[in-house]
């Protein structure tokens, strides 16, 4: 990675310094994985809702019989 720095013209310990800022900016906090956590557990409780408003529609567009 040294021979990429200088050929970019910068320090090795730039680039060093910002590759371990780019890999915690990439790496989800604690509070958003709890926030991704909540956020599928609300998206399945919704697809399952959707699913059974679905049948439901289903059933009462059939023509009486």
């Amino acid at each position: 990675m040294p021979g990429v720095a200088r050929a970019q013209g910068i320090s090795p310990a730039l680039l060093g310094r910002w590759q371990r800022q780019a890999l915690e900016a990439a790496v989800p906090s604690s509070a958003e994985r709890d926030e991704i956590r909540q956020l599928r557990a609300a998206l399945k409780r919704v697809e399952m809702e959707r699913d059974i408003l679905k049948k439901v529609v289903t059933i009462f567009s059939q023509p009486p019989q």
